[in-house]
């Protein structure tokens, strides 16, 4: 009788080990389609947070900042609240693109950090045109940078945009895309059809006859004295928001955008809308300020009604970069940032010193 209690005793809690172990499989089961549930949603939910119309190949972009130098990054998509800063040594994961903004995954020093940098500090242009290429192609990280790859014959590419030299093409890669620069001669000779081609503005033999920045009857009002220098600087005589500004040699020209963070809002402040002009031969150096609109290749992030007549900034937005010719369009003058009515801002430098315009521009008094 005592063998008998033992052996139902033994049955009994052999059946309770199995039902427990049943149990624990089905609750495995569903832990692993609650995790598979939780990720869809997570997905779902990063999908609508950051705005839903993501390119499929969106986390498989990589690229390299424009500049070798340091870019700072952002935590918001108005590029007013610094987060960090990316190296130019660091590459980068894009996540998404806007005219305005690019989100970006960049390394730290323990894992990688996504925040918000300005879209022309890794591109030229957010669209183009696809071509396929007719032989391979050496890339570059930026212009004049290191090789970073290259494009083979049939790849399809999108040509962004032009920097000097150099065109930037978005071209396929394993597991994803990449954007790099590849010299202009061999976009034409293996990128382009036969019957187009790029042209760049050449460097200009001689740039000692300078033109006028602007139309004939813009004047000076007076001399001012700015920051220990006397001489000329603002053009407000004949002048209105329809005043065009020319390039006054050939060269090269970055429009940017100085700001402050008041109130909540990014607003113009100081230089506002301004023009970085270097003359094609590296003897001259120009600013434009106060500017109401660019012409050319750039974006305002900040629209020129968000402006504010304070001095000084908390940083500048870079808006792009153009190659241009002498009496070239590229921007037209206004009143934003620290500007109490409309006018030119206008500096002058001869190989870094700042000088009198009127004493090189004949026709400018």
């Amino acid at each position: 009788m005592r063998r008998n209690e033992i052996y139902s005793e033994k049955e009994a809690f052999e059946k309770k080990a199995k039902r427990k172990e049943k149990v624990m499989t089905m609750k495995r089961k569903f832990f692993k389609k609650g995790m598979l549930f939780g990720a869809l949603v997570a997905v779902a939910a990063g999908a609508f947070v950051f705005g839903g119309r993501k390119d499929a190949d969106a986390a498989t972009r990589k690229c390299y900042t424009i500049s070798s130098g340091n870019t700072t990054v952002y935590s918001n998509s108005c590029l007013s609240s610094r987060y960090g800063t990316i190296f130019g040594s660091d590459e980068l994961t894009v996540q998404d693109v806007t005219g305005r903004y690019c989100r970006v995954t960049y390394p730290v020093s323990r894992g990688t950090k996504t925040g918000y940098i300005p879209t022309g500090a890794i591109l030229t242009g957010t669209t183009g045109n696809d071509y396929r290429a007719r032989g391979r192609v050496t890339t570059y990280k930026r212009p004049g940078g290191a090789s970073y790859g290259y494009i083979d014959a049939n790849d399809t590419v999108k040509v962004l945009g032009t920097y000097g030299s150099y065109t930037q093409v978005k071209y396929p890669v394993s597991g994803g895309y990449k954007y790099a620069f590849i010299t202009t001669s061999n976009a034409n000779a293996y990128i382009y059809s036969q019957q187009q081609t790029v042209t760049v503005a050449p460097a200009a033999n001689n740039n000692t006859d300078l033109g006028s920045p602007v139309p004939s009857g813009c004047r000076f009002n007076r001399k001012t004295y700015d920051n220990g220098w006397y001489g000329f600087h603002d053009i407000n005589i004949g002048v209105s928001t329809a005043t065009p500004v020319y390039a006054i040699a050939d060269g090269t020209v970055t429009y940017k955008q100085a700001y402050r963070l008041l109130s909540g809002v990014c607003k113009l402040t100081s230089y506002g809308n301004f023009i970085e002009f270097r003359s094609s031969n590296g003897v001259y150096n120009a600013k434009y300020c106060h500017l109401n609109r660019f012409v050319g290749n750039s974006y305002l992030y900040i629209q020129s009604y968000n402006t504010r007549q304070v001095s000084g900034s908390e940083g500048t937005l870079s808006c792009g970069t153009k190659y241009v010719r002498k009496g070239e369009i590229i921007g037209y003058i206004g009143q934003t940032g620290n500007a109490s009515g409309v006018h030119l801002h206008f500096e002058l430098r001869k190989n870094g010193t700042r000088i009198d315009p009127t004493s090189v521009i004949s026709g400018l008094y």
